[in-house]
């Protein structure tokens, strides 16, 4: 028995290692299968083999992979996904006698199925956004100065537009500010008040709205705030808390810090997105706050082509940080992984998405190599 018990012990030893090796494959594997961030992307389109694409990033590969692709919508240059992921709703940035579209499909087994469309009861639909109870989509748009709501079916389908709210007036620049222009929609992240920022007219209106009713949206805004003349109110985030609303000034290329309480916004600060020293054409793009709500970052068009991002400071305030390129022509859209380390960026112009790894405690981003060619990127979406 003392014999033997040295070789036993040797054996169990060595049993134990193979399992602990064993079990350190899996943590490995499922560790990099977590590590693949899959997103919607949203394109302008001028052929049947573009359209709407489920897309995943393989941050240790450096690559991309299409993982689904739906080719029926025309422009769908804004995407969104339901809660449990298998309902996805896109515009068709589109005009004419009949407006533009919305868009439904299934989302089974990385297979987009089409369900329906209906009209956006507008000309060129340029965001959607889904209420928090899922019962129906508000549709922006652009060309019409006008939001319609959209009920949805319980099998995921658009029912036509119970209600079509029209804007009217005008602002300062004679260029892009003759009539409205609805250019997005989000709702409070507590208060459920819906949100919609007029380009424009230089407006943010909050109406009302209750998901129990056919027509959710009271008729007038219960408020009206008035952005800086020629600023042109583009795209807007909540913090989580909800005391803070950031929105992008697209036409002056800047940041503007909002104060929310209990339906009204008051102004508190605004950031220019360029230095002093820049002289060209601009297009401030969109917002985002990163994961832990520590820093903001917007991205800039027109000669600038820029990624900038500020720390978030005392009150909400904004220190600017950092300002790098895109790395490409027209970043339209942009957005950060769930998990906040990386920003992964749509350059409209030249046709390519680059990634950048973020830096968790400084918020600076390092451009990586990996880059995937397709055609006029305009908006990603992660899924939840």
């Amino acid at each position: 028995m003392n014999i033997r018990t040295p070789i036993n012990i040797g054996l169990l030893l060595l049993a134990m290692s193979c399992g602990s090796a064993s079990k350190e494959k899996v943590e490995n594997k499922t560790k990099d299968m977590s590590a693949i961030y899959t997103f919607l992307l949203g394109t302008y389109t001028n052929n049947a083999a573009q359209g709407i694409h489920l897309l995943a990033f393989d941050p240790e590969a450096g690559k991309f992979n299409t993982l689904a692709s739906a080719s029926e919508p025309d422009n769908p240059s804004f995407v969104v996904i339901n809660k449990a992921k298998d309902r996805v709703y896109a515009v068709e940035e589109t005009s004419g006698e009949s407006g533009g579209k919305i868009s439904a499909f299934s989302l089974v087994d990385d297979s987009f199925n089409f369900l329906n469309s209906v009209s956006a009861e507008g000309n060129s639909p340029c965001y959607i956004t889904m209420d928090p109870t899922e019962l129906f989509i508000i549709a922006g748009n652009y060309s019409s100065g006008n939001f319609s709501v959209i009920p949805l079916a319980i099998d995921g389908k658009l029912k036509p537009a119970s209600q079509v709210i029209q804007h009217t007036g005008s602002s300062a620049n004679p260029n892009r500010q003759k009539q409205p222009h609805v250019h997005s929609a989000i709702f409070h992240p507590h208060d459920g008040n819906l949100l919609i920022a007029d380009l424009g007219t230089d407006e943010v209106d909050v109406y009302r709205f209750d998901s129990n009713q056919e027509k959710p949206v009271t008729p007038s805004p219960i408020f009206r705030l008035k952005v800086a003349p020629g600023a042109g109110p583009r795209h807007m985030v909540f913090n989580a808390a909800g005391d803070k609303l950031y929105l992008i000034h697209e036409i002056t290329a800047e940041v503007g810090v909002y104060a929310y309480n209990k339906g009204e916004l008051k102004h508190l600060s605004t950031h220019k997105l360029t230095g002093d020293e820049f002289k060209g054409k601009v297009g401030a793009a969109e917002v985002r706050l990163s994961p832990d709500e520590k820093f903001l970052y917007a991205s800039n068009r027109g000669e600038a082509n820029e990624l900038i991002c500020f720390k978030i400071v005392d009150n909400g305030e904004l220190t600017h940080v950092q300002t790098i390129s895109s790395e490409g022509e027209a970043p339209r859209n942009f957005n950060i992984t769930n998990d906040g380390k990386y920003l992964i960026a749509g350059n409209q112009n030249s046709n390519t998405i680059r990634v950048f790894k973020r830096d968790l405690d400084s918020g600076e981003l390092k451009l990586t190599v990996a880059q995937f060619d397709i055609h006029k990127p305009v908006y990603i979406n992660f899924l939840p």
